[in-house]
């Protein structure tokens, strides 16, 4: 037999048994539906995280008292030293460290007329953070070396903070109550939107040494920078850990007791979680593969004892065992195929509803379109081999006396 009329035959003989074909595909479906569908949502956050991640800023060092990520013994972060000003001062005057912005942290409640927003973020910083930390001005202005010098009290709030305060209202010259002391607002940052679902324009920026006249000195702070131009992140990095580690009197043999934060630690760690994901797609998709696959099996050794007589009749009038072999094969192979293509619809669709209705974002990449269809190919050809077998080395005497 040519291979084209192998194929119409094996198309012919799923057709005229379609509610079985189609149970048949059912297990096929769902595997690479699922995939398609799960790996959708998976690219879909990897977009968004990677665009949130460029809000915050690529070429951030954050050199602090605790990791961005923090695992093991938490009572070893907290009793961990302050970095302090000094700390600060010392890792700008390195070579390899561009802009240096000091900062410190704590959270109090922020009221205008009646408003008042809760526990909200309130850092201490200087003119240089809004270049290192990607901020830029909505309206107003920014902290500047003046505000630093005369400790004037002085706020830049984020939109979020706007919003929840002043409404519709123009905020810039309003005074606000921090924590019962008055600021007024000189500035309001344009929305950076969420990052691993925290809200990065939840905060208020007010001059360093106003934080410490208000809220006192007593703080560790955090030191972000940026290389120096021409100087890789590797570089810098090295450098202010060897500057940290004598400066803090760190044994040679002892781990650091500061953590140097890069935007790597947060990819990492987002990498890990999405990596529970794919581990739990993988199983599904697996079973569900395992499943369709063991159906198709069945389905087709049924077909062979059904069709043994065809089989007798067309080995005696001439077929060769590998057209048989063939036949059969096509036909596991279609049908793993055609439940493929359903299933990567299917899960295509599905993910753009999911983007479309709610807040997570999906994304049907050619990856995983070509991946589902792979799957479903190698199903059919692995599930199908034995059954194909099976046919093509039945005797035509036997089989034409099978009943």
């Amino acid at each position: 037999m040519e291979f084209g009329e192998t194929v119409r035959s094996s198309i012919r003989t799923l057709w005229s048994h379609k509610m079985r074909s189609a149970l048949t595909m059912l297990g096929i479906v769902i595997g690479t539906g699922a995939l398609v569908a799960v790996m959708s949502l998976v690219a879909g956050l990897n977009r968004t995280v990677a665009a949130q991640f460029q809000s915050v800023g690529t070429d951030i060092i954050s050199v602090s008292r605790y990791p961005w990520v923090q695992v093991g013994d938490q009572e070893e972060y907290q009793n961990r030293e302050s970095i302090t000003v000094e700390d600060s001062e010392a890792v700008g005057r390195l070579a390899s460290v561009g802009l240096v912005a000091p900062n410190i942290h704590t959270r109090r409640n922020i009221s205008y007329e009646g408003n008042t927003v809760r526990f909200t973020l309130v850092s201490g910083t200087t003119p240089e953070y809004e270049t290192i930390d990607n901020f830029e001005v909505d309206a107003g202005r920014f902290i500047t070396g003046l505000d630093v010098d005369r400790r004037r009290n002085s706020v830049v709030i984020g939109s979020d903070i706007r919003e929840e305060l002043f409404e519709l209202r123009d905020p810039i010259g309003k005074g606000v109550r921090i924590g019962g002391q008055r600021f007024t607002v000189v500035g309001v940052l344009k929305e950076k939107g969420d990052i691993l679902g925290s809200s990065l324009d939840s905060l208020v920026l007010i001059p360093f040494t106003t934080f410490e006249k208000a809220f006192g000195h007593r703080r560790s702070v955090v030191i972000d920078c940026q290389p120096a131009e021409g100087v890789s992140m590797e570089r810098t990095i090295d450098d202010i850990r060897q500057l940290m580690r004598v400066r803090r009197r760190v044994p040679r043999n002892e781990p650091d007791d500061f953590a140097i934060n890069t935007q790597d630690d947060l990819t990492s760690f987002y990498n890990r979680l999405t990596g529970v994901l794919y581990l739990a797609m993988v199983g599904i998709v697996a079973l569900a593969l395992l499943v369709g696959g063991i159906g198709v099996m069945n389905v087709m050794l049924v077909s062979v004892a059904e069709r043994t007589k065809e089989i007798g009749v067309r080995k005696a009038i001439g077929a060769r065992r590998s057209d048989i072999t063939t036949q059969f094969l096509v036909e596991s192979i279609f049908l793993t195929f055609l439940g493929g293509i359903i299933g990567i619809l299917g899960g295509g669709g599905l993910g753009f509803l999911v983007g479309k209705l709610t807040p997570l974002p999906a994304a049907v990449t050619p990856t995983a379109v070509a991946l589902a269809a792979a799957f479903a190919l190698v199903t059919g050809l692995l599930f199908g081999v034995y059954p194909a077998s099976r046919a093509g080395r039945l005797r035509p005497i036997e089989a034409l006396r099978y009943e």
